[in-house]
C-alpha cells in the first residue's frame, strides 16, 4: 500500500543519513516531491531480481530490507541489510536496467519510493545533481572495495562486517548505532560462512569483551576496538577461512 508523505517532517527524519544530509535543498525536495510511501509486511518483497525499475530510488523509513539473492546450487546469499535511512536501487536509475537482486522485506518495513519518470526528468533539467547520484553509488562502492576479499580469520572479518553495519554501511559514520537487529543465519549468509562458525565467531568476540548476544540481536560495546580487532592479523588467520 502506497501512502503520501508529509514532506517537511520527512526531510528532517532523512537528514540523518550522510549523503542525503550533504545534497543541496533543491535536490532533497526533488527526491521527496512525488515520492510515496510503500509499506511491506515481513517477507514481502519490495522488487525482484530483473523486475523492470519503476523506481529511481527508495530509501527505508521504518524496518528493515535485505538485499538477496541465490547461488547456483540455490543457497540463499545475503548481500546488505539496510535499515533507517538508507537509500538504495541507485544503479539502476544510473544504468537504465532492471534491478539487482531481491529486496524482501526482513520485517514490517515503511519504504519511501522516488518515481523514476518524474525524477529522471527533474534530472534533466538539473543535470548538475547527477554529481550527487555519482556519490551514493561510489560510497557503496568503497564499502564493497572493503570487504571483497577480506583478510583474517572469520571472527575479524565478522568484526569488521559488524563495524560497517553499525555505521550504515557508509551512511551514518558519524552516528553509528551500538544495536544491531540481525539474526546468525542472515550473517552467515551475508559471510558466506555457516551459522555455527559464526556462533563460534560471536562468542569469540563475545568473550574479549567486544559485544553482547541477544535473540536476533547484537549489542556492541567499543566500536574503535572491535575495529582495531578486525585490523589484527595473526600467521593463522591467513589459513582461517572458514
Amino acid at each position: 500500500m502506497d501512502t503520501p508523505v508529509d514532506i517537511n517532517s520527512l526531510l528532517a527524519d532523512l537528514d540523518k543519513d550522510e549523503w542525503f544530509s550533504s545534497c543541496a535543498d533543491e535536490l532533497k525536495r526533488a527526491l521527496v516531491r512525488d515520492a510515496k510511501v510503500h509499506r511491506l509486511l515481513a517477507g514481502e518483497a519490495l522488487y525482484r531480481d530483473g523486475e523492470f525499475a519503476k523506481h529511481a530510488l527508495f530509501c527505508v523509513i521504518g524496518g528493515a530490507i535485505r538485499l538477496s539473492s541465490s547461488l547456483h546450487d540455490g543457497t540463499p546469499s545475503l548481500l546488505v541489510y539496510l535499515e533507517p535511512c538508507h537509500w538504495f536501487g541507485d544503479i539502476s536509475l544510473i544504468d537504465g536496467q532492471p534491478y539487482i537482486r531481491d529486496a524482501i522485506a526482513d520485517i514490517d518495513a515503511q519504504i519511501l519510493c522516488v518515481p523514476m519518470q518524474s525524477f529522471t526528468q527533474w534530472l534533466e533539467q538539473n543535470p548538475k545533481h547527477w554529481r550527487d547520484i555519482a556519490r551514493l553509488s561510489i560510497n557503496k562502492l568503497r564499502v564493497a572495495y572493503q570487504v571483497i576479499g577480506e583478510p583474517g580469520a572469520l571472527q575479524h572479518r565478522l568484526a569488521r562486517r559488524l563495524w560497517l553495519m553499525a555505521h550504515g554501511f557508509g551512511s551514518r559514520m558519524h552516528s553509528p548505532s551500538m544495536q544491531l537487529s540481525v539474526s546468525q543465519e542472515h550473517l552467515a549468509q551475508m559471510m558466506g560462512s555457516t551459522r555455527q562458525s559464526i556462533n563460534a565467531a560471536l562468542a569469540k568476540l563475545e568473550g574479549l569483551g567486544l559485544l553482547s548476544q541477544g535473540y536476533k540481536s547484537i549489542d556492541l560495546t567499543n566500536l574503535e576496538r572491535l575495529l582495531n580487532h578486525a585490523n589484527r592479523l595473526d600467521v593463522d588467520d591467513l589459513v582461517d577461512r572458514p
